[in-house]
């Protein structure tokens, strides 16, 4: 009796010297203290998007001067939750059309679609110009494809485009390369691939051949397109590359950053009439309305690869082909085109690229 009374209070003892969290039935933590908690459970899949109804059109803002506001474009968003400008009166009711599901689809956002969306081509439009008036990297636009998937050789009216997601990819095969090898560098199944491009022949990839790659953009960028040689053109439109902040106040009035693949740019917010500047000397490719998101927006060519648009102004003192000085006032912040307040809508392109204008701006 004496020998089992003798084993129930060793046991007991060893009971009460286990950790809380072993009694509780947690995992034990290491030696020394470290304790990695157990992988957080996959969150449920995103609802299936459902079609967003045109809303009812608005009167065409008043142009801010003599330009001639572009006309808008027709256009199909998946995204649910999101609105875009209304089209005028006349033009078709837009529809939804699938796409893989994305944070971005949980995340307020405002101008061009961030997801894959149909738009039908206007009059003299180009793939570099809708790349700025949509919101796209101009490398992006190789990958553009008609509604039916087949390649784009050449823009005609009427045309539709399936436009690729902001974060997307577009990858040009080289010689001797697989589409394992390539699904492999950027991170991706090789049946999203397939899927992404529906007329590719997987066994016969052709050197100099365009593919999309789906949702790559967080996790690749190309290292060779890090550090390319910029060179400084000889006279007074081109641009040094040393941008100023277009606000002056800019980096203490951030409301929202870059984000790969959801919001490309940077949000600044600002009093209505706060000038806005050039962030460097540069020619004037676009001033004037976008249906797009932007509302009234201006687009600087800085002819050393580096493009900058200003967007949601409230009015704008340049036109397409004006050289603008670093500096100069080029317009006023307002709230116009896709926008829930004030601010200034600030996008960098380098050499094509959207990418963070942190990167190059001066800190303050």
């Amino acid at each position: 009796m004496a020998r089992l009374l003798s084993l129930v209070l060793m046991l007991l003892g060893a009971l009460l010297a286990m950790p809380s969290r072993a009694l509780a039935g947690g995992p034990l933590p290491p030696p020394g203290g470290l304790f990695q908690a157990p992988p957080t459970p996959t969150p449920a899949p995103l609802p299936t998007p459902i079609l967003i109804p045109s809303p009812t059109p608005t009167p065409t803002p008043r142009p801010a001067s003599a330009s001639e506001s572009a006309k808008a474009p027709t256009y199909r968003l998946f995204l649910p939750q999101l609105r875009l400008s209304p089209p005028p009166a006349g033009r078709a009711e837009t529809a939804v059309i699938p796409s893989p599901a994305s944070e971005a689809a949980s995340l307020p956002h405002v101008g061009p679609p961030v997801g894959r969306f149909l738009y039908t081509v206007e009059p003299g439009d180009t793939l570099n110009r809708l790349a700025i008036a949509l919101g796209r990297d101009v490398r992006l636009m190789s990958c553009v494809r008609q509604e039916d998937g087949q390649p784009v050789n050449e823009l005609d009216e009427g045309m539709v485009l399936l436009i690729p997601a902001l974060g997307d990819l577009c990858h040009r095969v080289r010689p001797g390369e697989t589409l394992a090898r390539i699904a492999a560098w950027y991170g991706v199944e090789p049946e999203a691939l397939l899927s992404a491009n529906p007329f590719v022949d997987e066994s016969a990839l052709r050197p100099g051949q365009y593919l999309l790659v789906p949702d790559a953009r967080s996790r690749y960028r190309d290292p060779e397109e890090a550090r390319l040689p910029r060179t400084p053109g000889n006279g007074w439109r081109y641009g040094d590359g040393q941008f100023i902040w277009p606000i002056a106040n800019g980096a203490t009035a951030i409301t929202q950053g870059f984000r790969h693949g959801q919001h490309m740019a940077l949000d600044i917010a600002a009093e209505p009439g706060t000038p806005v500047y050039a962030a460097d000397t540069g020619t004037v490719l676009t001033a004037g309305w976008s249906d797009n998101g932007y509302g009234y927006h201006i687009v600087i060519d800085h002819g050393i690869d580096y493009i900058t648009l200003y967007a949601h102004l409230r009015e704008y003192f340049v036109k397409s082909g004006d050289i603008v000085k670093k500096g100069d006032i080029i317009g006023l912040v307002g709230s116009t085109g896709n926008s829930t307040g004030p601010h200034l809508h600030f996008e960098i392109r380098d050499y094509g690229y959207l990418i963070d204008p942190l990167l190059v701006l001066p800190k303050k």
